[in-house]
């Protein structure tokens, strides 16, 4: 089954940023314009996977387009695709979950000089 795939697929890395590096190319993939574009869903294009919270926003704008689709429209090739970015955003992030945050790093901040004035 894919899910299990996408399973496999996560348990190998170590942080957060090397789950969503593989996350997001492998959308693109899925998304790749060589392929027909007329089966992926436009609803679902360019889901974002900068940061955890743009992963968990992609799955929640997913989720809801593959719960909207009812009857005849839950057999179509779009629901399909989309079924298998929500099963890959849900195990990214089940896997993100396991993984302990990453430290925030703050930009360096050039030394102040006093300046006298006038």
């Amino acid at each position: 089954m894919i899910t299990d795939k996408w399973t496999v697929l996560f348990t190998q890395f170590r942080t957060r940023t090397e789950v969503r590096g593989v996350l997001s190319s492998t959308l693109t993939n899925m998304m790749d314009p060589a392929e027909d574009p007329t089966k992926f869903p436009s609803e679902i294009s360019g889901l974002s996977t900068a940061n955890d919270r743009e992963v968990m926003e992609s799955y929640l704008r997913v989720k809801i387009f593959c719960d909207g689709k009812k009857g005849k429209d839950r057999g179509s090739v779009a629901a399909g695709i989309a079924g298998d970015v929500r099963d890959l955003l849900a195990k990214a992030l089940e896997r993100m979950k396991e993984l302990p945050p990453e430290p925030i790093t703050l930009a360096r901040i050039a030394a102040v000089r006093h300046v006298r004035r006038a």
